[in-house]
């Protein structure tokens, strides 16, 4: 069976996502801050590996779901205004990529669902 559209775009999603925030926090120098975007970049690159993969859906969606929790409250604090911006656009991201590990193909490709036969 191959990967269907929404899985492969799910995981370059989540992969990017993930190395674009620990980027972001390499770039702002914070050295003492640097410890959430790594752990949350590692979640990301474990899920989009997963949701390559096929397997843990359940956990693919907690981790967009965390990070996006996490981009929007960075995006709506009181921060620089590029920092603001890009979480904004990671939680667009995070919350479009679990829109479509949720998407009929995908969930059929980690066998959340049967195929149609027909």
């Amino acid at each position: 069976m191959t990967r269907p559209l929404e899985i492969r775009l799910a995981s370059l999603l989540l992969v990017g996502s993930a190395v674009a925030f620990v980027v972001f926090g390499l770039v702002r120098q914070d050295w003492a801050n640097l410890r959430f975007p790594a752990i949350l970049g590692v979640l990301g690159l474990l899920a989009g590996v997963s949701a390559f993969v096929g397997k843990y859906a359940g956990a693919v969606l907690a981790v967009v779901v965390l990070a996006a929790v996490a981009h929007t409250a960075i995006a709506l604090s009181l921060d620089l205004v590029w920092v603001r911006v890009g979480s904004g656009v990671l939680a667009a991201a995070h919350v479009y990529a679990g829109v479509l590990v949720l998407t009929r193909p995908a969930r059929v490709f980690m066998g959340k669902v049967s195929g149609d036969e027909s």
